[in-house]
């Protein structure tokens, strides 16, 4: 690209140097009356005082109204981009600002400038003086008049809700955050009753275990001497009606009982001396025992060998405990419950 006149100016931060002519037209941002480069320097409280009795522009409904055109006719645009609506002109490149006027209340700005030496009065002590000296000090001219404050950003036709808004610290606001804590409580504790309720019934038998639980054995059709079987939750329990020897050789080794495997005497095994009831699983390994068999003519192992007396106690072979007792009552003279 050529190199430019002594005369010409450029795009500034632009990534391409496009010459521009000077005119009219288009005067920098600086030099036009619309945009002085002045400011006015208080506190910032009363900036926004002056927006509430500042006199305010009309309404408007288009952008061409709001804001003057920096360059080009709305209806003539001299080509593309030339009409735009912009708070500020296109923006030179700086050469060599000039030191602001203070008395004319221009902005202490640039690379020339340091703050006290722009704004230190003898009169205060240089801190004093950079205080005042922050950006929300100062506003520029005509800011109160031209800041935008919209009274809403919903359009027309639609429903704004904002006043049916309450603060936050509001007091009728308590009664609905209290609700809804209550609520949300409510159903978190519904939820953890839940799951803590499923996850105990989950350790529970069904209900056909505890069905199978409890069964009733009527004992009448049991003759004597005779070993009789049923099922008790998937066990095999054998109810035996004895006789009077079988209660005579089991009476009488209750006095060596207490050398016995697991010390135990018939009347502790028997509720009623003639009914024996065990369940019929051999405590060694889990085989079924043969009854009226072994060396004590009770029960016996065919797995393993154990022996087991008219009293269902271990008495010979690898058998640790007696055959086990379920709980049972009677419910009258011929009826037995299990479980």
């Amino acid at each position: 690209a050529p190199a430019l006149g002594a005369t010409q100016a450029r795009w500034f931060a632009h990534p391409i140097n496009l010459n521009m002519i000077d005119s009219d037209f288009n005067p920098p941002s600086s030099e036009k009356p619309l945009y002085l480069n002045k400011f006015i320097q208080k506190p910032a409280a009363e900036h926004h005082k002056d927006v509430g009795t500042a006199e305010r522009h009309p309404v408007v409904h288009d952008t061409a109204d709001l804001i003057r055109s920096h360059a080009g006719d709305p209806h003539n645009k001299y080509g593309v981009a030339e009409w735009r609506h912009v708070h500020y002109d296109v923006a030179r490149e700086p050469t060599f600002p000039r030191k602001p006027d203070l008395a004319k209340g221009e902005l202490a700005a640039g690379a020339q400038v340091v703050r006290t030496d722009v704004w230190h009065d003898p009169k205060e002590p240089a801190i004093v003086s950079i205080a005042k000296f922050s950006p929300e000090n100062f506003r520029p001219v005509g800011w109160a008049e031209n800041a935008p404050q919209p009274t809403t950003t919903v359009p027309e036709g639609v429903l704004d809700f904002r006043t049916n808004r309450l603060p936050i610290g509001h007091a009728d606001r308590r009664p609905w955050i209290y609700f809804l804590a209550a609520s949300t409580g409510f159903i978190m504790a519904s939820l953890i009753r839940t799951v803590a309720c499923k996850l105990v019934h989950t350790m529970w038998p069904a209900k056909d275990v505890w069905a199978a639980g409890i069964v009733e054995v009527d004992l009448r059709p049991v003759q004597e001497g005779q070993n009789f079987v049923v099922k008790w939750r998937s066990k095999p329990v054998f109810i035996r009606k004895r006789t009077p020897d079988m209660i005579a050789s089991s009476k009488k080794d209750d006095p060596i009982a207490p050398s016995m495997r697991e010390p135990a005497t018939d009347a502790e095994r028997c509720k009623k001396p003639e009914w024996l009831i065990v369940i019929g699983v051999c405590t060694h390994l889990g085989c079924i025992p043969q009854p009226d068999a072994g060396n004590y003519g009770g029960y016996f192992c065919p797995c393993h060998g154990s022996h087991y007396d008219h009293s269902g106690r271990i008495r010979l072979g690898p058998a640790p405990k007696n055959l086990e007792l379920p709980p049972y009552s009677f419910i009258d003279e011929f009826t037995v419950k299990l479980g």
